[in-house]
């Protein structure tokens, strides 16, 4: 084995034992352990984001922010982490607003934003932290930065937990079963945000669950609300914000996101959609680059980098509302309506069923 494997190896080892205290509320040995991964391996986002939450915990927010931003820059070219990294440019918006840096707050909000326009609390914070950053006196030109590829705008939608699971309300709660048996008790760990749920179990087998209900269908109140591990199941009872409230889903669907994206943005009504194979021609002409030289994948790669705040808002909403069969740039056109799916010819769409 050579030397940087063994390194990986030491560090995944490291990682495991790490989230074992942080299971176990043994949070300054979390943290020494989450250090000592680090030092093997510095390249995974996850370990800093891990011992960023431990910080968090040990009320370092300062030292929990650096790690948030660290973890964001370590994920931010990989589309496959594209959820690890909103989670960490959220995080580290979040903890920045709070240490007064509203610079670094607002640049990382904007972009946890861009990826996820829909996210209360990110809009909340960013509405927040506008206001107190620094004046520009002018605008000054620079190369920008580059954001997750348009493939990956579809899976901002967390994804659904792999175990079963049920839910039911009352006038003041939520409750939310999850079937899972012989789950100990301290190798449960809930987060309540005010529009999300995060769960994370250590299973018996050894691996972990993780998995979030969001965005959840109202506000809830995080302060209030609790979860219990019981032999069968683990029940989470979410506060309700509004008493009385009936919630007819547990979350948002994607159109209802949708809608209350456009209905902030107060768009209209009429609809356009643009054919793959046409954006695709269009590209090819206005960047002299031909598809068959390097994959139309990396052909909207290239153009979502380079273009601005409108283009890509464009480009994730015909994206996400086509169910990825169109893509347009021309935000004029999309902002008037949801995008049509578009199915190639001989095929008919069919809406997904779970």
């Amino acid at each position: 084995m050579s030397q940087k494997a063994a390194s990986k190896s030491a560090a995944k080892a490291l990682f495991q034992r790490a989230n074992e205290a942080y299971f176990d509320d043994e949070f300054e040995q979390a943290e020494s352990l989450f250090t000592q991964a680090i030092a093997s391996d510095s390249t995974v986002g996850d370990y800093y984001l891990k011992r960023a939450l431990v910080r968090r915990k040990l009320e370092n927010t300062d030292g929990a922010a650096k790690d948030a931003r660290k973890a964001a820059d370590l994920t931010a070219d990989k589309t496959e982490f594209l959820r690890q990294y909103f989670k960490a440019l959220h995080l580290h918006g979040k903890w920045s607003y709070e240490l007064k840096q509203y610079d670094d707050a607002a640049e990382s909000l904007r972009k946890a934003a861009l990826i996820n326009p829909t996210h209360e609390e990110v809009k909340d914070l960013l509405d927040k932290t506008e206001p107190l950053t620094t004046p520009k006196p002018e605008p000054v030109a620079s190369v920008p930065a580059k954001e997750p590829s348009i493939e990956a705008a579809a899976e901002v939608v967390p994804k659904r937990p792999q175990v079963r699971h049920e839910w039911y309300q009352n006038d003041d709660f939520v409750i939310i079963e999850v079937f899972i048996k012989r789950v100990q008790k301290d190798a449960a760990s809930i987060e309540f945000d005010t529009k999300s749920v995060s769960v994370s179990v250590k299973m018996p087998t050894g691996s972990e669950n993780n998995f979030e209900f969001e965005p959840l269908m109202h506000d809830i109140v995080p302060s209030e609300s609790v979860y219990e591990v019981l032999s069968t199941k683990i029940e989470i009872r979410m506060k309700k914000a509004s008493a009385g409230q009936k919630w007819d889903h547990l979350e948002e669907s994607e159109a209802q996101q949708i809608a209350k994206s456009n209905k902030l943005s107060s768009l209209g009504t009429s609809r356009q959609g643009i054919s793959w194979d046409s954006i695709a021609a269009d590209a090819e002409k206005e960047t002299k680059v031909k598809p068959s030289d390097q994959g139309v994948n990396q052909l909207f790669q290239s153009i979502f980098k380079d273009a601005d705040d409108d283009t890509r808002r464009a480009m994730m909403k015909s994206y996400v509302e086509s169910n990825g069969t169109a893509l347009s740039t021309d935000w004029k056109s999309v902002s008037k309506g949801p995008v049509e799916t578009v199915p190639p010819a001989d095929t008919i769409a069919k809406p997904y069923s779970r």
